[in-house]
């Protein structure tokens, strides 16, 4: 059996109103579950759709500015949620 293969390209996180202290450790949150969500679904054999695009564009994500960790896992759970069809924490 061939492991399965995830690659996502985050090219911009904007994060507006937060300092670049907490920006740097909201991306870290988020690459982090990014990483987690993707390592399981490779474990779990499921497959997602196909994507047309080149690209995608989510909306703002509201989240608490205050905890890095629960912003950079809210924006984690957005994208993953998008690229799967459902919501992910």
């Amino acid at each position: 059996m061939i492991p399965g293969r995830l690659e996502l390209v985050v090219d911009e996180v904007v994060l507006r109103g937060v300092p670049p202290e907490q920006a740097r450790a909201a991306v870290a949150a988020l690459e982090a579950q990014l990483a987690l969500l993707a390592e399981q679904w490779v474990r779990s054999g499921a497959t997602l759709a196909p994507r047309a695009e080149a690209f995608r564009r989510l909306p703002a994500v509201d989240a608490p500015a205050a905890s890095p960790a629960a912003l950079g896992g809210a924006v984690a759970g957005a994208v993953w949620g998008a690229l799967s069809g459902r919501a992910e924490r």
